[in-house]
């Protein structure tokens, strides 16, 4: 489902590989396609140079510290 202009906020969060609709969307504008968790279950380059290696449930804890730490 996509809103008109008027009822955005101005930014739209597209997971391709969640959702055959977000897929299409992605395709449609061009958008590339990248994977941020490695097959072992960790994070790769593109999901943050800070986190690579990390396993995906510790990186998610490491996000929350952080954004924590700026006060949001």
């Amino acid at each position: 489902v996509t809103l008109g202009v008027s009822l955005s906020p101005g930014a739209v969060k597209v997971t391709p590989g969640h959702s055959a609709q977000d897929l299409a969307l992605a395709r449609a504008h061009g958008l590339p396609l990248l994977s941020v968790i490695a097959d072992d279950g960790t994070l790769c380059p593109p999901g943050g140079g800070w986190l690579q290696g990390v396993p995906r449930f510790e990186a998610r804890s490491q996000v929350v510290a952080a954004l924590a730490q700026q006060g949001l």
